[in-house]
């Protein structure tokens, strides 16, 4: 009897585990030209605390939690006046200045935990920092359509990073 309600126990973990995971998970997903942009991320909370405003110029965070940030495209992007090709990369946000941040695409995925990637960008974009018009607990990614470019808005609390990139 033991053995059976210890098995039920293991496999009702080995299906919660996943679904709980997920939920901690995100997506964007935008159709520009005819081209499909997504981005993939983890969702931390902010639990009272305010890591954009606490980040040191010089920091470079995986954008999300637990695996990088990533993004995958079917067409060609503009970033920062460099073209990168379909495929997929990691999105690294690197704080610049007091409120100056970029978004760097990083061709090495499966990135998981420590270390940070802090060189080996193929691409990064200045990112303009905003007050939200309201706080967000949970990691927002979102992406649209501006005008046939991808436009990107990053929000944590009341924190929002905010940048375009040309679609080919």
């Amino acid at each position: 009897m033991r053995r059976k309600v210890a098995f039920s126990f293991i496999a009702l973990l080995l299906f919660t585990i996943p679904a709980v995971g997920q939920a901690n998970r995100g997506s964007a997903q935008a159709t520009i030209k005819g081209k499909t942009i997504k981005v993939t991320y983890g969702r931390p909370r902010m639990q009272g605390r305010d890591m954009l405003g606490m980040a040191r110029v010089g920091n470079v965070w995986r954008l999300g939690m637990d695996e990088a940030t990533e993004i995958e495209t079917t067409g060609i992007l503009t970033v920062g006046g460099k073209d990168v090709r379909a495929g997929k990369y990691t999105l690294w946000a690197k704080k610049t200045g007091e409120n100056q941040w970029t978004l760097n695409f990083h061709p090495q995925t499966g990135v998981w935990g420590q270390p940070e990637l802090t060189s080996g960008y193929v691409a990064e974009m200045p990112l303009t920092m905003a007050k939200a018009p309201a706080a967000a607990e949970q990691l927002t990614i979102s992406l649209a359509d501006r005008a046939g470019s991808a436009a990107i808005t990053i929000q944590w609390g009341t924190a929002q990073l905010t940048g375009t990139m040309g679609v080919k």
